[in-house]
């Protein structure tokens, strides 16, 4: 058959354009011969070399290369591309095909032709480009339908290219919306939402039409309100506006906008809800924090009139919504329903129900499930760690994270950052650097929130130094990072540090946020300075656009308080905008104390026991300032107050690491199984104190006790079992390290600044407020606490 002279020179210009298009383009086979070579210079007029390739038993495949061609027209179906006819003149169902190598074989139009079989098991480009320039040299590539395969191969495979995708897509004359499709579904998998609203606009354009497939993945892209809504009514002007899957992926883009009133009129409007139609709706409740909505929903749901059962999906997110509303009686139904319904070994919704138990305080219901399935992912041991850690738990944490270990399963960034804040209530440091070698022993990824983690779990157990260190090291600091840092600096006393990390803090371009300049009005607190703290406190407003909240009115009355500016603390209080806390005048109440102002005292406590009459610390600490100021009567009074209602002073409790264990003591602690050593070591301690001068402080002990008695109370403080504990248990020069659960007493503070002097030793106790860190005799805080 005689070649069309109009086909040769079609086929050339898509063979030339192709090779001036690919600096790389290969042939693979044999390659041209010297007569080919020569042919194909001869023909650079625009003769078709594949026709004359046409026939030879040389098999050669081009390599397709990233089209930049502009549009071209479908060539006319002719016996010349058999492979098009759609209804061959030939009586026969059977189209003769004459192959590359000349031989001829039959094309059963009920069988896939080879390439698109080809294209199925395609599994990278390289393979993909000998396809396609296969079928452009048969002819098969200017079928719309079959040419869309090549498109959707290129968007929606993770070796698949965007860019040739669309490339190929100009080159089609007719393309379906499959392969529309394809090019905006791929878009939207690689977060490239931009590009897929563009693309829809460029089909809209060139008079493409869509179909229901279109819309839900151009709704997963949107990002902004009105181009949702643009798109909404796009979608009712081309008739789904009751299609049921756009409908869906519509209340998704509503609740990912923010816009859940939207979202919701969609959902009431549908007449057809299907199962992820309910899953939708309760989890954009759930997500935007109407989790009561969410809830209500539900139980929609779950009424007899409705035909949906909900599936895992449903039960997930009704179960984050129950999370949110601390909603315990509606979890114990979600459960019970799960277990009837035969969902008891779904992996995800058992960490789902351990979750919310958890976060509801029920950690022993969410530890029964952990213990009993039969199946754990990271996930699971993550949830049930860190439910240990937010129940105070710390310890069982650890021994968790333990049997992690002997399982073998190895934990992540999320793992580290709950273990190391249990490290960081407990104060447990050695624990906390094994914790840090092992995240570089298995490499894992320290980010911003572990980084953070690192600097506050060596901050808050006294290893400063260390804490500024590894805030350095990090590439990446956030502003908790920052604030992390600074509230460290300020616990130990180091005030004029933490207000040159603020100022660099500035420089750096990262804004402060409240919780910043609750660390800078502590620092400044701690310090003693008060203009600084003033200045602070007032450019929240002014030059950030923060707020004072009721922690920041508590530093800046403490800071007033603490320099005995008290009538200008009780000032502030009064024009607070807000009611002060127990928080606020208890500082008050301290400072009064401390410069032994009882008129001031006696107000703030009579406002505190209207706050909260049966908080026993305001009882204890006006008793101490009756008593501090020889009014027996009074503090008298006040303890049979304390008695008459049942309340006791929280008892003193005090820990301390010694090789990565934990030990705690409490107030003439004999439990301990070196009670015995401890006590000794105790004598001892007591007597070296004596001879170097030591007089026990009274002040703060009950007064209906004999002397001697006193002095004894005094010696059993938990924080002094501790440092006797630490000074027989660690080597010569080892600092010793304390948490205690109250404010330290005025005689343990003078106390342990001497047996600091005496056994040359570094102590360092954190007590509720701040760092204490004693050394040669005296104290970082220089006895202003």
């Amino acid at each position: 058959m005689p070649r069309s002279q109009s086909q040769e020179d079609r086929g050339w210009r898509l063979y030339s354009e192709f090779r001036k298009q690919e600096d790389g383009l290969t042939l693979r086979g044999r390659g041209l011969s010297e007569e080919e070579r020569e042919l194909q210079t001869h023909y650079s007029d625009g003769k078709e070399l594949k026709t004359y390739l046409k026939g030879r038993k040389t098999q050669i495949f081009v390599m397709a290369a990233p089209l930049t061609l502009h549009h071209h027209s479908k060539p006319p179906l002719s016996s010349d591309y058999p492979l098009l006819l759609r209804n061959p003149t030939s009586s026969s169902s059977i189209a003769v095909i004459t192959s590359s190598h000349g031989q001829k074989r039959t094309n059963d139009p009920n069988q896939p032709h080879p390439c698109i079989v080809s294209i199925e098991k395609c599994s990278n480009m390289s393979q993909l480009k000998q396809i396609h320039a296969q079928m452009l040299r048969t002819g098969l590539f200017f079928d719309p339908f079959t040419a869309g395969k090549i498109v959707a191969f290129c968007s929606l495979q993770d070796s698949g290219s965007l860019h040739y995708a669309r490339l190929v897509f100009s080159q089609i004359s007719n393309p379906t919306p499959y392969t529309c499709n394809s090019i905006i579904r791929g878009c939207t998998d690689k977060n490239l939402h931009q590009d897929a609203l563009l693309f829809y606009q460029e089909m809209i354009v060139q008079g493409l039409i869509p179909d229901r497939f279109t819309f839900p993945s151009l709704f997963k892209s949107c990002r902004n309100l009105s181009e949702g809504k643009q798109l909404h009514c796009h979608s009712t002007k081309f008739g789904f506006a009751s299609d049921t899957y756009a409908q869906n992926t519509l209340m998704n883009m509503y609740s990912n906008c923010r816009c859940l009133v939207s979202a919701r009129k969609v959902f009431d409007k549908m007449v057809d809800k299907t199962v992820v139609s309910w899953a939708t709706m309760i989890g954009a409740h759930a997500q935007w924090d109407q989790p009561d909505e969410a809830v209500k929903l539900f139980e929609r749901l779950m009424d007899e009139r409705e035909n949906v059962k909900p599936n895992e999906v449903t039960l997930v997110n009704v179960l984050s919504a129950c999370a949110r509303a601390r909603d315990l009686a509606m979890v114990k139904r979600v459960h019970q329903y799960i277990d009837e319904k035969g969902f008891g070994f779904h992996l995800v919704l058992n960490t789902a129900l351990m979750d919310v138990y958890c976060k509801c305080g029920c950690v022993q219901l969410a530890r029964d499930l952990f213990d009993k399935g039969q199946q754990k992912n990271l996930f699971s041991w993550n949830i049930m760690i860190n439910g240990h850690v937010e129940n105070g738990n710390y310890e069982e944490a650890l021994l968790l994270f333990r049997e992690m270990q002997i399982k073998g399963v190895k934990g992540d960034k999320v793992t580290m950052a709950t273990l190391l804040l249990a490290c960081t209530h407990l104060g447990a440091l050695e624990l906390g650097k094994w914790l840090h070698a092992y995240i570089k022993k298995q490499r894992i990824d320290v980010d911003v929130a572990l980084g953070t983690a690192l600097v506050d779990m060596y901050a808050k157990c006294g290893s400063i130094e260390t804490a500024t260190r590894v805030f350095h090291e990090m590439p990446e600091k956030d502003v908790m990072t920052w604030t992390a840092l600074i509230l460290g600096l300020a616990m130990c006393g180091q005030a004029e540090k933490a207000l040159q990390y603020f100022d660099e803090m500035h420089i750096k371009g990262v804004k402060p946020d409240a919780i910043t300049f609750v660390g800078i009005l502590a620092a400044c607190s701690h310090a003693g300075f008060v203009d600084e703290g003033i200045s602070h406190f007032n450019s929240m407003s002014d030059t950030y656009g923060i707020q004072p909240a009721i922690e920041h009115y508590g530093g800046l009355v403490d800071i007033l308080g603490r320099a005995g500016r008290i009538a200008e603390a009780e000032e502030l209080i009064q024009r607070m905008p807000m009611a002060p806390d127990r928080f606020v005048l208890g500082g008050l109440l301290g400072a009064c104390r401390i410069h032994g102002n009882l008129q001031a005292a006696e107000r703030a406590a009579k406002q505190l026991l209207e706050i909260d009459p049966y908080h026993s610390g305001t009882y204890v600490l006006m008793s101490n300032i009756y008593k501090s100021m020889r009014k027996w009567e009074e503090a008298k009074r006040i303890r049979e107050l304390m008695a008459e209602r049942g309340m006791k002073k929280p008892p003193g409790c005090s820990q301390i690491e010694v090789q990565g264990v934990v030990h705690e003591f409490v107030k003439g602690d004999s439990s301990h199984r070196q009670s015995l050593e401890i006590y000794e070591m105790l004598e001892d301690m007591i007597s070296k104190l004596k001879k170097a001068g030591y007089v026990p402080d009274k002040s703060e002990v009950l007064f209906d006790m004999a002397e001697e008695e006193k002095e004894t109370a005094l010696s059993l403080h938990s924080e002094k079992l501790a440092i006797a504990f630490g000074l027989l248990s660690t080597s010569s020069g080892t600092p010793i390290r304390v948490v205690k659960n109250l404010r330290m007493c005025s005689d343990c503070h003078s106390a342990t600044k001497l047996i600091s002097k005496l056994y040359n030793r570094e102590i360092i106790v954190r007590d509720r407020n701040r760092f204490h860190h004693f050394k040669d005799g005296s104290c970082s805080c220089r006895d202003f606490w």
